[in-house]
């Protein structure tokens, strides 16, 4: 699937690809968040790709459509395994 293939949230008077496109940028913020103490560089890019990543893969117990909150529950589940390795 792609990114356009899962629903979003309504949101009052605001296009779903816009929303999408914040819920991303979201998720994002939250891996360059959690690599900010990593000795190596992280970029944002990266981060998005991550993000873009998470958002293409179904998620446990996934929403439709999928929410803000949602996506942070995907992104925590996510480094979770980031944190053990």
């Amino acid at each position: 699937m792609t990114e356009l293939d899962y629903p979003v949230q309504a949101v009052d008077g605001v296009e779903p690809t816009l929303v999408r496109a914040q819920i991303i940028q979201a998720m994002a913020l939250q891996y360059f968040n959690f690599m900010r103490s990593a000795p190596e560089d992280f970029t944002m890019a990266e981060a998005f790709d991550a993000a873009t990543a998470t958002w293409e893969t179904d998620w446990p117990d996934d929403p439709s459509p999928r929410t803000f909150e949602a996506a942070k529950q995907a992104v925590d589940d996510d480094l979770s395994y980031w944190g053990e390795e």
